[in-house]
């Protein structure tokens, strides 16, 4: 059940305790201290979507229905842990969420410069002279298990979209995937296109299952 866009009292779940129906919820609902930090999740959640325009808006509510499934999937992972490591990881999960969103600013520009961040990883774009930027992205499809990571790096022409050709480490030779970094509203969005060489599914730069494309959040302006 996703956190409520409406202002949540202090102290209480972000959800109705009496229809908790994951392994999560009923954990939130059972413990205070839990309760709490979803609470919040959801207030920050609320007064960023104030902040952000509809673009961005959809976006994170996409990226909170993530981190929704996610926390989900960490509460059934620790079902059969003792009860004390259950909240402790649960309740890392939900304070790290908090954190998050209430880092996330509205983007001062339409540039492109930054550290760009979801609940799956953050990309770094950052000016290096001679009209080039820097480009550092590292994500998981998972990250509740750590499965399919992406480590993208590269330096490309300073434009309104960087597009950043996936090449082979030993000889440099294009690997037949292509990564662009645009703006779409207060968001930054990367898409993934092409297809492998030599029958390869995910780019040399990810791992089995990884993609690279995704939508982020300014977390810091450079």
């Amino acid at each position: 059940m996703a956190a409520s866009d409406h202002a949540v009292a202090q102290g209480k779940p972000s959800f109705d305790c009496a229809k908790a129906a994951s392994v999560a919820e009923k954990a939130i609902c059972a413990d205070p201290v839990l309760a709490q930090a979803d609470a919040d999740v959801a207030k920050n959640y609320t007064a960023l979507l104030k902040r952000l325009d509809a673009h961005a808006g959809k976006a994170l509510r996409d990226d909170q229905s993530d981190f929704i499934a996610y926390r989900d999937q960490i509460a059934g992972f620790n079902e059969s842990s003792p009860k004390n490591q259950q909240t402790f990881d649960l309740g890392e999960f939900l304070r790290d969420r908090a954190t998050f969103l209430s880092g996330i600013r509205k983007p001062p520009d339409a540039g492109l410069i930054g550290t760009w961040s979801s609940v799956r990883g953050s990309v770094d774009i950052k000016a290096v002279g001679g009209g080039k930027v820097e480009i550092s992205e590292d994500v998981v499809s998972n990250p509740v298990s750590g499965s399919g990571s992406c480590e993208i790096d590269g330096t490309v022409e300073e434009r309104n979209t960087l597009r950043l050709v996936d090449r082979a480490v030993d000889n440099d030779n294009p690997t037949g995937f292509v990564f662009t970094f645009r703006r779409d509203g207060d968001a930054l969005v990367v898409e993934q296109s092409g297809a492998g060489k030599d029958g390869r599914s995910e780019p040399l730069s990810c791992g089995a299952n990884g993609h690279a494309d995704g939508t982020f959040f300014l977390t810091e302006k450079k």
